[in-house]
């Protein structure tokens, strides 16, 4: 059996071929199938376009692949091994996806005057990992409310299914109450329960926060960092 089709070279009989060789020549056959099988699924070749995906990590790594190629796991026992990965061309790599920054603005510098060098307005975002940067800047309240919103989108759509709380600023005195934060599904961030005329309040720096489960967003217009 020496006919072969051009592009996965599948073997099939020829006229001359005897009846006699049929067991050979139908395991080649079968032998060539389950090859062009395999460089579809792993992408060996230049033809095939799928990603490669297998069940656990050390399955991934043994999988064959071509630079650039996008791999994902799917059911490890070790749950940080999930997701998608990279071939490097000669690895397996996480990716981690593209850090995309969301900037906001004071509702009202007259009532939430900014600190200054008090830093920046911003989430960064990354689909991928699933995590928010937070990096809010400090600032002084002329009123006083209950909870508010603070902070507008000012460059972007960043807007979450459910409210998420991104974690407490302090007050710069303490005053015996907290202060919550959280990004509404209107994708303003406010501050609660209560703020009084006068009260300095200090976001704690940069600080890492994960997107519960179930929680989805609507992200567009960020900037790529």
């Amino acid at each position: 059996m020496t006919a072969q089709t051009s592009r996965y070279k599948l073997t099939y009989p020829t006229g001359s071929d005897l009846v006699s060789g049929a067991p050979s020549q139908f395991k080649s056959m079968a032998d060539s199938v389950e090859k062009a099988l395999g460089e579809v699924d792993d992408r060996q070749t230049a033809n095939a376009v799928k990603p490669v995906v297998r069940t656990t990590l050390a399955q991934l790594a043994k999988a064959a692949g071509v630079t650039g190629q996008t791999g994902y796991v799917t059911a490890d026992s070790v749950q940080s091994n999930n997701g998608a990965y990279v071939y490097t061309g000669s690895a397996w790599v996480k990716n981690v996806g593209t850090w995309q920054k969301f900037t906001f603005k004071f509702e009202n510098e007259g009532s939430f005057q900014p600190i200054p060098s008090g830093g920046d307005n911003e989430l960064l975002w990354n689909p991928i990992l699933r995590l928010i940067v937070v990096r809010l800047a400090s600032f002084r309240s002329i009123v006083g409310v209950s909870t508010y919103t603070v902070y507008l989108s000012h460059s972007g759509t960043f807007k979450p299914s459910k409210n998420i709380g991104l974690g407490q600023a302090e007050f710069e005195n303490f005053t015996g109450r907290g202060i919550e934060v959280t990004l509404t599904t209107m994708g303003s961030i406010t501050i609660g329960p209560e703020l009084t005329s006068g009260d300095v309040v200090r976001h704690l720096g940069s600080y890492v926060v994960p997107v519960p489960s179930g929680v989805t967003i609507t992200a567009s217009g960020g900037t790529s960092i």
